[in-house]
């Protein structure tokens, strides 16, 4: 494959892009620090940079937010901030400093609701990508990489990302942004860099191109106007679900999922989806309601996943 060849100023979002499988995450984690290259040369501020870790990358200041978040659950928000550098005094850590220093992390992403004190099990996804984008604006951050940041997070989460990020732009800091949503790196980014196939097929101004452009650079052919499914043979219903209900998280929902069919679930964050499924699947046990099988449906009890 040709070398990828890219220069990143400081204060610059540069949008990276492609399909699933071209390369995004790995030219990611190779500037940080994640993943040694087998070939080729990184220079950052001047100087040669070959980071043997993701530690020795942050030490310098390049920062990656990951779609696999890197928060241990049993810690509390405040904790997971500041955990390489709690704040302590003779040798007990400093509460009230930590709480502190939690507090004005947390009002960057627009997290001054949650009270750092909370475990980061009981948060939810979105709230969890926040903590962890917030813990990689701590200190000096010169590069930030921002893996699919907006795929767990609700409208007004985006608004506050992007909002951070024209402020991290004004203080110089360089942003590599990767994401498969057009309209988003229209919005936020100055460059974009196309991937397919591991080789870089375009560094160009975002405003040279429209949706439809990309989307040609992105699989390397022209897209006809629908997507041809084939034949789909939809039978009788396979699963069938009655009225499921636990507390207020999930109320009186009923849906039938006939064989051969994909069946949608959407909803914002925090609208039940997740605790819906959970129900169906046994990881949690429902105050009323019945799942069923097949064609006629046979009630069954499910009363954990293994069930």
């Amino acid at each position: 494959d040709t070398p990828v060849e890219l220069a990143l100023p400081g204060g610059e979002v540069l949008a990276l892009t492609g399909e699933n499988g071209a390369g995004k995450s790995t030219l990611s984690k190779i500037i940080g620090g994640l993943v040694t290259p087998t070939t080729g040369q990184m220079q950052f501020q001047g100087q040669d940079y070959r980071p043997g870790s993701r530690t020795q990358a942050e030490d310098l200041g390049i920062r990656m937010v990951m779609q696999e978040l890197n928060l241990l659950p049993t810690l509390s928000v405040a904790e997971n901030l500041f955990l390489h550098k709690l704040p302590s005094t003779a040798g007990w850590i400093n509460r009230k400093q930590l709480r502190q220093a939690a507090l004005e992390a947390m009002a960057q992403v627009g997290l001054d609701a949650i009270d750092p004190d909370t475990l980061v099990s009981e948060l939810g996804i979105g709230h969890q990508q926040m903590v962890e984008i917030a813990r990689n604006l701590i200190g000096d951050c010169h590069v930030l990489i921002l893996d699919e940041p907006t795929a767990m997070l609700t409208a007004r989460e985006v608004e506050m990302l992007f909002e951070q990020i024209t402020r991290l732009q004004a203080r110089g800091v360089s942003i590599i942004y990767i994401s498969h949503r057009l309209e988003e790196l229209a919005r936020v980014a100055q460059r974009i860099a196309v991937l397919r196939d591991g080789n870089l097929v375009c560094v160009e101004p975002m405003a040279n191109y429209n949706s439809e452009q990309l989307v040609t650079l992105r699989v390397g052919r022209e897209l006809g106007d629908r997507l041809d499914m084939g034949p789909r043979d939809i039978g009788a219903a396979a699963l069938t679900v009655k009225g499921l209900t636990r507390a207020d998280k999930v109320r009186d929902v009923s849906c039938e999922v006939r064989a051969g069919e994909i069946f949608g679930i959407s909803g914002l964050i925090g609208a039940g989806r997740t605790e819906l499924l959970r129900l169906i699947f046994g990881a949690d046990t429902a105050d009323s309601g019945t799942v069923a099988l097949g064609s006629p449906a046979q009630v069954v009890n499910i009363r954990s996943p293994v069930d």
